[in-house]
This record gives C-alpha cells, structure tokens and sequence, in this order.
C-alpha cells in the first residue's frame, strides 16, 4: 500500500497540479476520523505519512502531567520517559498506537481521498 500510496500522490501531483503537502494534509484529516470511527478513539491522535515511501503511523498524543485523571489523554511523567527521554510537566509526548490492520483502512480511505478530489479537479 505504502509505495502504490507515494506513487499515486506523485502522479496527482503531476497531473493535476495539487501540491504534496495539501494531498498529505487531506489524507491525515481522512484518516483521523477513519481511525476514530473504526477504533472508536477518544485519543487526541496525530496520523505521520512518509512522503517518500508512504508509510502510515497513528499516534495518541498525551499530556505530561503529575497526577493521571483522564489516561485517554494524560500520562504520567515515569511512565512519559518511556516515550521521551527528559519529559516536562505540561509538555505532550507520542505513542505509536497504529493498528495492525490499519493498513487496509488507510487504502481504503486514501482511496475515497483520491476518488473525490479527482472528481473536484
């Protein structure tokens, strides 16, 4: 999926005149809400895309915080240090949370993605 998704971005990018950064921004909004409604995630989430090689990660984003209310979106900070090497209070750390069948979901998306800016450009 990752290589056919990198080709596919090149190509419309050619085409079509769209820019790879607009392409990739549209397709992490996608895949947000794919991820949420999939995984019925209440996560704050970040979506990474490789730009080269097309490669999808999904990570929670949580807040750094001395005592843990809400685990959905607060960590503490000895367990931030696995994540971080000098982790502050207040400050965010990532986990890499992508799902092992998450690629299927993300071509599916990317796909619907594609399919409907084509149809507007």
């Amino acid at each position: 999926m990752s290589k056919e998704l990198s080709r596919v971005i090149k190509q419309l990018e050619r085409e079509k005149g769209i820019s790879k950064g607009t392409l990739i921004d549209m397709l992490k909004a996608a895949l947000i809400s794919a991820y949420k409604k999939h995984f019925g995630s209440s996560h704050n989430i970040e979506i990474d895309i490789d730009p080269i090689t097309g490669d999808i990660k999904v990570f929670a984003i949580k807040r750094v915080v001395k005592e843990v209310r809400d685990p959905r979106v607060e960590i503490s900070k000895e367990d931030s240090i696995k994540y971080d090497v000098n982790p502050e209070e207040g400050s965010t750390v990532r986990i890499e949370i992508t799902p092992k069948d998450f690629g299927r979901i993300a071509a599916q998306t990317a796909k619907q993605v594609i399919v409907q800016r084509l149809k507007e450009g």
